[in-house]
């Protein structure tokens, strides 16, 4: 008899625990207090995942995805918007409180530069025979040069705190509504997209919107600060002002050229990047095709024919970045205070003071913050424009139709025999007449626009069509890969794989499905599990779901290719299930796998599966 595997110790931090910013008081969250153990703990030692503690209530992502899908559930059919879904999921006055407090913090970092002023006046007029005269005493004045930064870093960093909240919320929706409709889209929503759009959407777009929220501030606060700044240099150098103020005007053509580019180029970027990573996953889904007949040339050239499309894209747009944004508009601020003093000079009868000077080159250096990073967040804002936009398309893609009924007997069920699965005439489709004629479409195109990989998402998306959508019968050869453009087959326009389909499985009953191969077997298991398109709305497939304590019961699949998910061979035998360990060892001894287990280095708390961590002892 084998040894009973021990129940794992986890070492993650309980959600039942508050988190240590939900245990704060006020003062602590403000102040950030609630970091200092950790901190501490950190300079230390290396930190654990446990030492963390549990994420705070308003990140979980039972919180994100309930609240946003909520609110998307019930936008109208006709103006469904992922961007304010995320907004009133989050709470607009959350958005509007963080960017008042920014605001604030904004209109604060000019009061030190005016008590400088006054300062600078006052000293310099001490000898003379009219001292200037301070509105308050000296030392107050002295005082808000400390106070007031300590107050705008305060602000700063609460905006910091709401803004990362909210940017942690947008990135967690956002995934699990992907991952969520990767579940249920048609066959018809598939060949719209492709498994590259999918993965870079849940990586690249995800984390774009999460960098556009950390300039959302300063983006929306720049356009105020550049204009008070103005004003206030105008009141210290006069009509000089106007020079710098038409060196900003002339950047604005620059500006707009840049930025059309750049979403010209981010567009080229995300097209590539979908090409090739559909490209390499149907190759590492098909490598042993492609070993058998020494493809690896082939494959090797087409996969880097794609990366060099997408470097080239990514070098214009890097050297656009480097030259633009930081040798055009980083130096502004330094031109225009070059321009501003030398018209002054020149053109102002006033002597050039140090209060003016110090007043001045204190202005321009805040100006020159949101000139440094006001176009980041410009750029930021196009590339999150693109991904919520894609995100968007994918989500409102059609769904597959809930044909499967499970009511709690199926019809013409007798007490002596109980029936588990019924179909009565239904026939099944995988795409419908409306697809087929989306590929009519792209045939008629000119044969250098049609669907080859990598030639951009859209021939992409056309491919997917013909090569994985009209003919996905897992009966057929599942490591074949396509490279050249698929021609749709005649035979295609009829797209019913399954004609009224009849059967009646009992329960108890051990059935095998025997045909050739292509003529749909999996198919019909695809249908019984509602994974096709039923030809007609009253088409439907019944199917009880119930346990002998009337719960909810599983409907098991085990498809033809092997799917590991990257987890500990415990987590991959349960796959979400709540761990039995009487049932759990049962499965191990009936599907003989205590000797193997008897040989991994932790047993079956060893991880497997796509990016493997060295395995340690729990």
């Amino acid at each position: 008899m084998p040894e009973k595997i021990a129940e794992p110790k986890l070492s993650e931090p309980s959600l039942e625990e508050p988190s240590l910013e939900d245990r704060a008081g006020p003062l602590g969250c403000w102040t950030l207090q609630f970091l200092n153990p950790l901190l501490k703990l950190g300079a230390s030692k290396p930190l654990q995942i446990s030492d963390l503690g549990s994420p705070s209530k308003v990140d979980l992502c039972d919180t994100s995805y309930t609240s946003t899908m909520k609110v998307w559930s019930d936008q109208p059919a006709d103006k469904k918007s992922v961007a304010w879904a995320l907004i009133d999921s989050y709470g607009r006055w959350k958005i509007v409180y963080a960017l008042s407090l920014y605001a604030c913090s904004a209109g604060l970092t000019f009061f030190p530069v005016l008590v400088l002023n006054q300062l600078v006046q006052y000293f310099q007029s001490m000898n003379t025979p009219v001292p200037y005269v301070l509105p308050v005493n000296v030392w107050i004045l002295v005082v808000s040069l400390v106070a007031l930064p300590v107050m705008i870093t305060l602000l700063q960093s609460r905006h910091g705190v709401i803004m990362n909240h909210f940017a942690v919320h947008v990135r967690t929706s956002v995934s699990l509504m992907v991952y969520a409709k990767s579940l249920t889209i048609s066959a018809d929503g598939k060949a719209q997209t492709s498994t590259g759009t999918v993965v870079n959407m849940m990586s690249n777009d995800t984390t774009q919107l999460q960098r556009f929220l950390q300039f959302f501030g300063l983006v929306s606060v720049a356009p105020f600060q550049v204009g008070v700044a103005l004003y206030l240099i105008w009141v210290q150098v006069g009509n000089s002002m106007f020079v710098g103020l038409g060196f900003l005007l002339g950047l604005a053509p620059i500006n707009a050229f840049l930025f059309s580019f750049v979403a010209k180029y981010r567009k080229q970027i995300l097209s590539a990047s979908d090409s090739r990573v559909k490209l390499v996953n149907e190759v590492l889904s098909g490598i042993r095709i492609i070993k058998f007949y020494a493809w690896e040339v082939p494959f090797n050239k087409s996969i880097y024919d794609i990366r060099e499309e997408e470097l080239k894209a990514l070098t214009r747009l890097a050297y656009l970045t480097a030259v633009g944004f930081s040798m055009i508009l980083l130096s502004a601020p330094i031109i225009l205070n070059i321009i501003v003093f030398a018209t002054y000079i020149s053109v102002q009868s006033d002597t050039l003071d140090a209060a003016k000077a110090f007043t001045t080159v204190a202005l321009f250096g805040i100006l020159r913050f949101p000139f440094a990073f006001m176009p980041m967040g410009l750029l930021q804002y196009i590339q999150s424009k693109i991904a919520i936009a894609r995100i968007e398309k994918y989500l409102l893609l059609p769904d597959l139709p809930e044909y499967v009924k499970t009511s709690a007997t199926p019809p013409e069920s007798t007490p002596g025999c109980p029936l588990e699965v019924v179909v009565e005439n239904a026939s099944f489709q995988w795409v419908s007449a409306e697809t087929l004629k989306m590929v009519e479409e792209e045939k008629k195109k000119p044969k250098g626009k049609r669907g080859r990989r990598g030639r951009g998402a859209e021939e992409d998306e056309k491919e997917e069509v013909g090569g994985a959508v009209i003919a996905p019968d897992a009966d057929a050869d599942a490591d074949s890969v396509d490279v050249e453009e698929v021609e749709i087959p005649i035979e295609a326009r009829d797209t019913t794989i399954l004609h009224d389909i009849t059967l009646s499985l009992e329960h108890g009953k051990l059935y095998g499905i025997v045909g050739e191969v292509g003529s749909g077997k999996s198919s019909l298991l695809q249908a019984i599990l509602g994974e096709m398109e039923p030809v007609e709305p009253t088409h439907t497939v019944h199917m009880p779901r119930k346990n002998d304590d009337n719960s909810d019961g599983y409907a098991a699949y085990c498809c033809q290719t092997p799917w590991v998910i990257n987890d500990t061979l415990r987590g991959n035998v349960l796959f979400g299930r709540a761990f039995d360990e009487k049932r759990y060892q049962e499965v191990i001894k009936v599907c003989a796998l205590a000797d193997d287990i008897a040989v991994l280095p932790a047993g079956d708390l060893t991880e497997i599966g796509e990016k493997v961590r060295q395995p340690s002892e729990a």
